[in-house]
């Protein structure tokens, strides 16, 4: 097949400049040295890489359609300015020269002597080339061109000239990096010093001691010594440094692994059951999650060298507190401030355990219950210290907590990412706008610096941690639209498996669209942005943690997300734990008494609540948004706008609304399967209110049990006199239980149905009905409540579904049953007289309810 590649000096120019000049090319920030190869002229011309040695002849023969103005340029520094618009004229010469010294074989170990044979030699002809100093003329030329774009806001990177003098060619000889004879001078060193790379402070100093003596070239030792004199200044954040990039290039061509980067992060669930998630910086597909300590020490030790293998092999981590009930390993005690947790191998578990205070067993691992002083844990492991201390390990400018959209980052102010770097406080500057007001960074915590800006973000910024690094970040202030992804290996986790289409008239749409609090919005869009391909728990909850306030329970607010059909739950097959899919956009049609409406169900971002609401518009109709509680997702739909006219202009499936039926207890058990590849891990205790890991004595008891080699989902087992049930959703199975102990979780309360201890929900397609026949999303409330907006009728009816669960208040009983009813309950029943009768509604009373760990 022919390659398309540019066949004029002036088109080479271009391309040049904008991959290796530009800030949306090659890099970002200052220019130290430039990779020119005939892989990179292939890249630069828009081909494969292989296709380099065709680059390098179309190249070579647009520099010699004009020899007179080629050697001008070379010995004069002679050059067309308006070579190529929005191009320094000079640029496709220089590239020249650095070909010529990096790739030409050459002997000498300055290349001052070798340069003019190789060039003369590459270029053809008899001309010696005894001057050159046009090349240090241009290297001038290049570096104020650069200079005057970067001060009028143009996206170009400024060039970093050494400040010796130079007169020929020694700007080429400094900017020549990383050449053919580096690469030979690195790969010879690890063929002669294997195993090294595990340990890159003994790799940085057996390289001090060649470099200055090798045949290494000058652009290496420059490269060298600037990222030396970082790395002993006690800088790790230098992954994107140029040297550093180049020993990682030639150690992945020799397949030699460099100590990972590696995070080991807990977690507690809904249960408080902790888990443990595992992430290899730079490696999207490195996740994993274990549910004990032992298999995920076992999984970091699996994984090399690593900033963790030390400290695991000594037999201890030490955790740092990252969030409200998050902790993250740490390789050295000098990463962590305050109280720590600490796990424990069996061996020092019996030697140091007990002064530590209490441990949780986690396989043959332990791990403290209660945070503990750092200076305590360096006293009970202090023999431990010295040979198991590791030194710091090279890592990058890290962005941690936000979320991307594509390529780029979601701009919300609530969910910028944050940065990690030990560079110093970073500056972001705009690359397109030299007016436009730029973000601060502002230190949070050790190393860790946030992000504040006065407004959502959006366009490209440069990130700038130091004077030889830098990082482009670019933001969009929505989500892009996109369809999710269908995920592989999951299975769906019904709650209620008796359903019928809603043929009842529902509530009155409302006429207003409400503002939506920037946090909340904010919340949805990046949950929007990020759940392309599902969301993993271990990702989900710091979001939400992230952004939602204390007051609100995480677990609940994430329920309300599945109720208001924004998240789906599925199983992940053959494995534990769950995957959040966004509900996918649908036009549901409605009616009321008065008119026929639509509401929309699924996870609807910014840019296609704007298509909806000028579609709504454009035929006709109102939109409308309801908010029922700061907290609560809000629910979207118009009235006068056809549906089937919307769905022709959107391209929006349309489906029907549905009901439960009327059988009760409809729950989906878990399939038989014995319990004897799993262990009991949680047990209900009715007393205590809660989980607990051993439960107490009582007729009705829900157990969790845990699969023993974490390859299948938890079961929840009901066991009740005469009965058992056994359940995949956590759902069904505490709302059977307390059907089965006769213990009501919800009360009919004024207009709606409110939870009346910590924990339980009503199942999915109750849910959606009450959501539906009531145009309001169910959603957390202060204090770890919960509530669904629901009419008297409904919480009767739901009571009669879920018979012993709900409490529906206000009901239809003859009056001498309702007083001798509150009379037996010593009255914490209240009686009121309501539409000529009397009727009853039960208090709520705590100490038999639900909460969580």
């Amino acid at each position: 097949m022919p390659i398309d590649l540019p066949t004029s000096l002036s088109d080479w120019e271009e391309a040049l400049t904008r991959r290796f000049l530009t800030a949306a090319g090659e890099g970002v920030g200052p220019i130290r040295s430039f990779d020119i190869s005939p892989e990179t002229l292939a890249l630069t011309a828009g081909a494969d890489p292989s296709a380099g040695f065709q680059a390098v002849a179309a190249f070579k023969k647009a520099l010699l359609a004009n020899r007179f103005a080629l050697y001008a340029a070379l010995e004069d520094g002679v050059f067309n300015r308006k070579l190529a618009a929005d191009c320094p004229g000079c640029f496709a010469y220089l590239t020249l020269t650095i070909f010529v010294d990096s790739q030409m074989d050459g002997d000498d170990a300055e290349g001052s002597e070798q340069f003019r044979p190789k060039l003369a030699a590459f270029l053809g002809g008899s001309r010696s080339f005894s001057k050159l100093s046009g090349v240090a003329s241009m290297w001038k030329s290049l570096r104020d061109w650069l200079a005057r774009q970067a001060k009028a806001g143009k996206p170009f990177r400024r060039l970093v000239l050494p400040d010796d003098g130079r007169v020929q060619i020694g700007y080429t000889l400094r900017l020549s990096f990383p050449s053919r004879r580096d690469h030979t001078f690195l790969g010879d060193f690890f063929d002669q010093h294997p195993g090294i790379t595990a340990d890159e402070r003994a790799m940085l100093g057996a390289l001090r001691n060649l470099v200055d003596r090798s045949s290494a070239s000058p652009g290496l030792h420059d490269a060298f010594d600037e990222f030396h004199a970082a790395y002993l200044g006690g800088q790790r954040t230098l992954a994107d440094h140029r040297f550093w990039k180049f020993v990682l290039s030639v150690a992945e061509a020799r397949n030699l692994d460099l100590p990972a980067d590696v995070s080991l992060e807990i977690y507690p669930d809904e249960d408080g059951l902790l888990q443990f998630k595992i992430e290899v910086a730079g490696e999207s597909d490195s996740r994993s999650v274990h549910w004990t300590l032992q298999s995920a020490v076992e999984a970091v030790g699996n994984l090399g060298a690593s900033n963790l293998r030390t400290v695991v092999e000594a037999g201890y981590v030490v955790f740092k507190r990252v969030g409200t009930a998050r902790w993250s390993a740490v390789p050295r005690f000098s990463d962590c401030r305050g109280e720590v947790r600490v796990g424990l191998c069996r061996r020092l578990t019996a030697a140091v355990g007990s002064k530590l205070g209490k441990l949780w067993s986690s396989g043959d691992w332990s791990l403290t219950i209660d945070p503990v002083s750092i200076a305590k844990v360096e006293d009970a492991l202090r023999r431990m210290l010295a040979k198991s201390e590791m030194p710091p390990t090279i890592s990058g400018v890290t962005l941690i907590g936000g979320v991307r959209t594509d390529r780029h980052w979601l701009g919300r102010r609530t969910v910028l990412p944050k940065i990690e770097t030990d560079l110093g406080l970073p500056t972001i500057g705009t690359e397109r706008e030299a007016n436009a007001q730029a973000p601060v960074c502002e230190e949070i915590g050790p190393n860790l610096y946030a992000i504040r800006a006065p407004r959502p973000l959006t366009g490209l910024f440069e990130l700038r941690g130091s004077a030889t690094a830098a990082t482009r970040l670019q933001f969009v202030a929505d989500a892009f639209v996109h369809e999710a992804r269908p995920l592989a290996n999951v299975v769906n986790l019904p709650e209620w498996n008796d359903t019928a289409e809603l043929r009842s008239r529902v509530a009155e749409p409302p006429q207003n669209w409400d503002d939506v609090p920037e946090p909340l919005d904010d919340l949805l869009e990046a949950i929007y942005a990020g759940g392309r391909d599902g969301w993993n728990e271990s990702d989900l909850i710091p979001l939400l943690e992230r952004v939602v306030p204390e007051e609100i329970n995480r677990w609940d607010f994430l329920r309300s997300l599945q109720d208001a059909t924004t998240l789906t739950p599925f199983l992940r097959a053959r494995f534990r734990g769950r995957s959040w899919v966004l509900g996918p956009v649908a036009l549901i049609p409605l009616r009321s008494r008065s008119q026929d409406f639509v509401l929309i169900d699924g996870c609807v971002p910014a840019l296609l609540q704007r298509d909806f609401k000028q579609a709504v518009k454009a035929l006709g109709g109102r939109a409308f948004r309801r908010m029922t509680s700061p907290w609560s997702v809000p629910l979207i739909g118009a009235v006068g706008a056809p549906i089937e006219k919307l769905k022709e202009r959107l391209d929006w499936p349309t489906n029907r609304a549905t009901m439960p039926g009327r059988r009760p207890a409809s729950f989906d058990d878990a399939p038989m399967r014995p319990l004897n590849a799993y262990r009991q891990e949680y047990a209900s205790s009715w007393g205590a209110g809660r989980f607990t890991s051993d439960g107490s004595p009582s007729p009705v008891r829900l157990t969790r049990w845990v699969h023993l080699g974490e390859r299948d989902h938890d079961v929840y087992v009901v066991v009740g006199p005469g009965q058992e049930r056994r359940f995949l959703s956590r759902c069904s199975a505490i709302v059977h239980a307390h059907m089965s102990a006769g213990i009501a979780m919800y009360r009919f309360d004024a207009d709606r149905l409110v939870r009346t201890g910590r924990d339980g929900f009503l199942p999915d397609q109750i849910s959606h009905w009450l959501r539906y026949e009531n145009l309001a999303n169910a959603g957390p409330l202060p204090s770890s409540g919960y509530g669904y907006a629901a009419r008297q009728g409904q919480a009767a009816r739901i009571a009669a579904l879920l018979p012993g669960a709900i409490d529906a208040g206000l009901t239809l009983r003859a009056p001498w049953d309702v007083v001798a009813s509150a009379r037996r309950s010593g009255f914490t029943e209240r009686l009121v007289f309501t539409d000529g009768r009397f009727v009853s509604g039960r208090t709520p009373f705590n100490s038999t309810q639900w909460s969580r760990v």
